[in-house]
């Protein structure tokens, strides 16, 4: 190796930032001598935000992360001594936002533009990035990788202008890559094609190409998709177009469409079921979180089944875990919850099959027979305390502070690839709930369905066929023409489905393997790669979201300044001894 450790790093969003500060934070912790190089490979013209966390996206994107949890969570950079040369500290989301973000003096969580975010962490790169650049430190190339390979006991990149970097160590960081379109949307996108006045948005984001003249108040929208892509896609094509909501006497929102809006919007998806909202305020989140006796009875429960993790068939322990924890939540919950006869076991066992079907019919969960706009009414009454609360929704709300847990203490599940594949099925089932929107966008959904512009009468999987004009919605002798059609959906961390060069050469030259069907790669806990052999691929990294299987949390803001980029840095020196 160089006298000098050179470490790439490919894809620089909020965790390419992370693990750009843990380098430097490792080498300072292990006292060590070596002098560091770092080449980082991102092209987006916000660094350290990535396309997600855009500064320039429409304001109308809000995160699903309300403020109070970004102002206890999202904390800063230390100061960094690096070779007697200062790299300033970065002050935590709490207090960079005093001056910078709305001050929020009601009891409603706030829940931030995605942009204000993106702000935050494109100016958290940029202060490092001078401090390294001004000492030789830091290389930016603002061009894609296509091929990482190792080479010589290191590292040969290779850049879509065909430049050969030579790197030590090398850790791809990126976020969400190109994937296969599905029969469904290729045979759409050629249809498109076909009839020039039809309109197909097949990529969910940028949210903002929305907001352009070829929609217009002729428009018939279709949303492929009943998420929360969805909602920001609802938002630019009725906010973005002049619409406004303003509040009634009764503290319902109020949908005023614009001359210049589309006024008819369709939405469906394949269990029509619509996104559940967080609570309102932390007064009635903390209904729902565990005391410390639960979290303690939750963690021991865990720990006793892993530590006899090679007899472990399934994920019942798991669920059992979960289910004990949330019936003890719900039982606190006594007057605010549905009630029935049940006692502690059999409301155990009434979550125990909830967490394993999601469609389950029972007095105390909400009934998902009911028309769109009347789970999203309940729910919305649920999170602001006006209603009864279901089981189903008192487990999303504890799913949500489980994940804290997991994402913390658990990410990493040495266990049978079965089992991890069973409880990241059982996280992404959760998600509905766990990571819901904030009440104001429910009640935005139902505003502009009462308004007669949202039409959720095709909803639940319905038949479509190619029309001339567009794309034919059939639904219970109802039909409808959109001559507009946008995908809300965005694709899982399906590592076979990516078409991206520089993941398509991973699985091509160094036979790597997923986790499990749909899922990413198999890595150890600092991130080196496994070949489908066995083998440990030295020097190549692999943090975020194509990493889900081996790692569980990758999917939050938050975890991407958690344990793995932590883990991957300590792991070079740890090397280096």
């Amino acid at each position: 190796m160089s006298k000098t450790l050179k470490v790439a790093i490919i894809g620089v969003g909020p965790r390419g930032l992370a693990a750009l500060e843990a380098l430097f934070l490792a080498k300072e912790e292990y006292k060590s001598s070596v002098s560091i190089q770092v080449i980082l490979f991102e092209d987006f013209k916000f660094p350290g935000a990535g396309p997600i966390w855009n500064p320039d996206q429409v304001i109308t994107n809000l995160s699903n992360v309300s403020e109070r949890h970004l102002f206890s969570s999202l904390k800063g950079r230390k100061e960094i001594d690096y070779n007697g040369i200062y790299i300033p500290g970065f002050p935590s989301y709490a207090e960079w936002s005093q001056s910078e973000a709305q001050i929020n003096k009601s009891n409603i969580d706030y829940f931030p533009p995605r942009a204000t975010l993106g702000m935050y962490l494109y100016e958290r790169f940029e202060s490092i990035k001078r401090s390294l650049v001004s000492t030789g430190s830091l290389t930016h190339i603002e061009q894609k990788v296509v091929k990482v390979s190792p080479f010589e006991n290191q590292c040969k990149i290779i850049d879509v202008k065909n430049c050969v970097h030579i790197v030590d160590e090398v850790v791809l960081t990126v976020g969400h890559q190109n994937t296969q379109l599905t029969n469904q949307l290729e045979k759409w996108k050629w249809h498109a094609s076909e009839n020039k006045s039809l309109k197909l948005f097949e990529d969910p984001y940028p949210v903002g190409a929305l907001e352009t003249s070829v929609i217009n108040t002729n428009s018939i929208i279709a949303l492929r998709g009943f998420g929360l892509t969805m909602i920001d896609q609802l938002r630019a094509l009725t906010i973005g177009f002049g619409g406004e909501f303003v509040e009634d006497s009764d503290s319902e929102l109020r949908y005023i469409p614009s001359e210049k809006g589309p006024k008819k919007i369709l939405v469906f998806s394949l269990d029509g079921l619509p996104p559940v909202p967080k609570p309102l305020t932390a007064e009635i989140d903390n209904w729902f979180k565990p005391t410390e006796n639960e979290y303690k009875a939750f963690r021991n429960s865990l720990d006793t089944a892993l530590k006899e993790k090679q007899n472990l068939k399934n994920a019942t322990f798991f669920i059992d875990a979960l289910a004990t924890l949330n019936s003890s939540v719900y039982r606190r919950l006594g007057y605010r919850s549905r009630q029935d006869n049940s006692d502690k076991i059999s409301l155990q066992t009434l979550t125990r099959d909830l967490i394993n079907n999601s469609q389950l019919s029972h007095i105390l969960i909400t009934d998902l027979t009911l028309p769109a706009s009347e789970q999203m009414q309940l729910f919305v009454n649920m999170a602001v305390g006006n209603q009864e609360i279901s089981l189903d929704y008192c487990l999303g709300q504890v799913w949500r502070y489980v994940l804290g847990v997991i994402y913390k203490d658990y990410t990493y599940l040495d266990i049978n690839e079965e089992v991890l594949v069973e409880i990241v099925q059982l996280i992404e089932a959760s998600k509905r709930y766990s990571y819901g929107p904030p009440v104001l966008s429910l009640q935005q959904l139902i505003a502009v369905h009462k308004a007669g512009v949202l039409d959720l009468n095709y909803v639940l999987d319905p038949k479509i066929k190619l029309h001339p004009d567009g794309w034919e919605l059939y639904k219970k002798n109802k039909t409808c023409i959109a001559d507009t059609l946008v995908n809300s959906v965005v694709d899982p961390p399906q590592l076979t489905a990516v078409t991206s060069k520089i993941i398509t050469s991973l699985l091509a030259d160094l036979h790597v393997n997923p986790v499990g069907h749909k899922l990413g790669l198999h890595t150890l806990k600092d991130g080196r790669l496994y070949r489908e052999t066995g083998e440990i691929i030295e020097h190549i990294a692999f943090l975020g979201r194509l990493a889900k299987g081996s790692v569980i949390g990758v999917d939050d803001l938050i975890e991407c300044f958690g344990k793995p980029v932590s883990r991957w840095a300590s792991g070079i020196f740890d090397r280096l001894k």
